[in-house]
């Protein structure tokens, strides 16, 4: 995440470290499986079903190299910054994602007049989820524009 609308570093930082912890650290089929279960919403099936994800998971998992993140940095944006991005701008969350869906998220979304939808049964990986309602979501959205 390169950029946060909420929170603080640390606060960042720690919901990543408990989302990803400790199956990250020792990548496996079954640890894949279990974060993925933490990850998603209801419709985990759309990684269980579907070998080539879960490959694609434990590859990122077993050859992620966590020096490359001592150099990353969340920028949490001014309102003013997220002013300029307003009105291009949609949020499509996971009401089951541990890393974007909480209270600070989504009142920071609202006091800065942010277009956002929280998505029932959804988690993180909600473009995977839910590949059809988020596609939904975009075309209706690029249609406004």
């Amino acid at each position: 995440m390169a950029g946060g609308i909420a929170g603080s570093q640390s606060e960042l930082m720690g919901k990543m470290m408990r989302a990803f912890l400790p199956e990250a650290l020792f990548p496996s089929e079954r640890s894949v499986r279990k974060l993925l279960r933490k990850l998603c919403g209801t419709n985990v099936d759309a990684f269980e079903n579907n070998p080539e994800l879960l490959q694609h998971w434990f590859y990122l998992l077993k050859y992620f190299n966590n020096r490359s993140m001592m150099k990353h940095t969340i920028t949490i944006h001014s309102s003013a910054d997220i002013q300029v991005i307003r009105s291009k701008s949609l949020f499509v969350i996971g009401e089951q994602d541990l890393l974007s869906y909480y209270p600070k998220a989504v009142a920071r979304l609202e006091a800065n007049g942010m277009r956002y939808r929280i998505v029932n049964g959804a988690g993180h990986a909600i473009n995977h989820e839910m590949p059809e309602l988020v596609h939904e979501e975009i075309t209706g959205f690029c249609r406004e524009a």
